[in-house]
């Protein structure tokens, strides 16, 4: 490609037209420094001393991130001071996510807090796995948010609103405690999984190993490795879980077992960093039962649910999907 060719693709850009191959072309381009003057000039101009809009933004951070990417994929944070710390690096806003499916994954070790509180976050289309000082694990699901208070000697606690998957060093004399809107999780040491999404109506805690204690506002609940409990507004049921939908989607697999497709649907959004208008036209809601892969893009997912419910798909704007069910 010549230059005028690249001046072509830097105009295509900042319109949002760019395909995911010409992604890695532009960023070749750009480490030059005489490339990335131009770039920059370029940028200005097409800003128009005002605020750029949100497919402009999402586009530079996305190419920052593609410039920047760091060669280590884990961070050591020491912290000795209150910090709120937003995990994600920019690639959590990043629009990749619509055109090559799963979540970007980020790694993160707190190997020591003094005081404080840390508050780790992800957005649409990323997951994190935060080390915590005792070196439990935390997968951090899509738009959620893990506050860690500092750990004693005679317990660890730390809150969650979204959905995390846990694997709690073990420490008897150390309860570790996850509170939620409705409850709180309290163990000495096992794997489980928290999904408290707000939008969702409910939550779900489910255990794989160890023993978990559940306590309620008016009572407590013990759950055993193979089950979930599920909380919807004032009522508590344990169940038999679906072990594979619950924690598929650490390794990029979301399966799903007859689940309303509004939940499909804020799911997906979270997954592809994408917004999906449902127009239920039968009004009445519809459940659904399938299991997709990384390698699946939003447009086979959408044409894969197709098959068995029968919807009409929509693409209203760069990143807007309207949905109709027949």
């Amino acid at each position: 490609m010549n230059k005028e060719d690249y001046k072509e693709l830097i105009n295509r850009y900042f319109r949002g037209q760019l395909h995911e191959n010409e992604y890695e072309l532009l960023t070749d381009y750009l480490r030059d420094p005489n490339n990335r003057e131009y770039f920059e000039q370029a940028k200005k101009e097409w800003n128009f001393n005002s605020e750029p809009d949100e497919t402009v933004r999402k586009n530079w951070i996305r190419l920052l991130y593609k410039l920047n990417k760091p060669d280590s994929e884990t961070l050591d944070m020491p912290i000795t001071r209150r910090l709120w710390f937003r995990v994600a690096s920019v690639a959590a806003i990043l629009a990749v996510g619509l055109f090559c499916g799963g979540l970007l994954t980020n790694y993160f070790s707190v190997n020591e807090i003094n005081t404080g509180q840390v508050v780790f976050k992800t957005s649409r289309g990323e997951k994190s796995l935060v080390i915590l000082p005792d070196s439990s694990q935390v997968w951090l699901n899509a738009t959620s948010s893990l506050t860690y208070h500092p750990f004693t000697s005679k317990g660890r606690k730390v809150e969650l609103k979204g959905e995390a998957f846990f694997k709690v060093a073990h420490n008897e004399n150390a309860p570790f405690i996850v509170k939620t809107n409705k409850c709180e999780v309290e163990v000495l040491g096992t794997t489980f999984d928290v999904m408290a999404y707000e939008g969702f109506g409910r939550e779900e805690i489910t255990l794989l190993e160890g023993k978990v204690n559940v306590l309620t506002e008016n009572d407590k609940h013990v759950i055993k490795p193979g089950q979930a409990l599920i909380l919807k507004d004032d009522h508590a049921e344990i169940i038999e879980a679906n072990i594979s939908q619950v924690s598929g989607w650490i390794n990029n697999k979301l399966n799903f077992q007859n689940i309303p497709l509004t939940e499909l649907f804020k799911r997906l959004e979270n997954w592809f960093d994408v917004d999906i208008a449902l127009d239920n036209q039968t009004g009445r809601e519809v459940n659904f039962t399938g299991t997709f892969k990384n390698e699946e893009t939003i447009w086979q997912i959408l044409d894969a649910i197709n098959v068995y419910t029968p919807i009409q798909i929509k693409k209203t704007e760069l990143r807007n999907i309207k949905i109709t069910i027949k």
